[in-house]
């Protein structure tokens, strides 16, 4: 049987109160008796500790109860189960999932997915599949035009945004090349934090029109 010792650790800030994703050996686990892992907002981490060969425990501040919570968790756990999931003592909620990449990223977009019709329970209309997926996206989409790094290939930065339910049209002012960023799963969101730059280009002026709501237009110089 092949043991896959990659592993994924999908968090939910309590600062920020979004996932971060981290992905990490277990021998690199091994190797130190402490890995500190910080989300994106610098307001917040989760501490490892290597304690013993078979065992480790994680330090957790909960967006729950606003208390730290100390797991334990042993190696088996976390060689053989698909995801570890791990709770709130108090209030029972979702804090953190730890296991293989796919099943983690899978559980906690089925958990945003329950936030949204949670959302619409309240009265709010629901916009797009995965709200807080699209959200990160264009925070991402939006460092990376602050920075100089969102153009076209005929030189232009002027570029408007197209909102979908489930993906972000970027569309060139002058020349009308575009590319699209899918934005509804917690893997379209690994995808785009990857980039550091976007150039559309007339290539990748594939979009095809989906039969999804249109939502938002915009037009930014630099800006998304």
């Amino acid at each position: 049987m092949l043991i896959n010792t990659c592993l994924t650790m999908g968090y939910k800030c309590n600062f920020c109160g979004s996932f971060e994703f981290f992905n990490v050996s277990l021998f690199k686990l091994l190797g130190k008796r402490a890995h500190t892992f910080t989300c994106r907002c610098n307001n917040s981490k989760i501490i490892v500790f290597n304690d013993n060969i078979s065992d480790f425990r994680i330090n957790i501040p909960c967006i729950g109860c606003d208390s730290n919570h100390i797991f334990t968790l042993s190696r088996n756990d976390l060689l053989m189960k698909p995801v570890s999931v791990l709770h709130c003592p108090h209030t029972g909620i979702e804090l953190c999932f730890i296991g293989a990449d796919e099943e983690v990223r899978k559980r906690i977009d089925s958990l945003e997915k329950k936030f949204d019709e949670l959302i619409d329970l309240f009265g709010y209309d629901k916009y797009f599949l995965n709200t807080q997926v699209m959200l990160d996206a264009l925070n991402k989409i939006h460092d990376i035009a602050e920075s100089g790094n969102l153009y076209c290939e005929c030189g232009s930065n002027e570029v408007e945004l197209l909102l979908y339910e489930d993906k972000i049209n970027l569309k060139c002012l002058r020349c009308f090349a575009s590319t699209v960023v899918d934005a509804s799963s917690n893997k379209d969101l690994k995808d785009i934090l990857k980039r550091n730059h976007i150039m559309l280009t007339k290539k990748s002026n594939d979009f095809i029109k989906s039969s999804a709501k249109h939502l938002v237009q915009k037009a930014d110089d630099k800006q998304c």
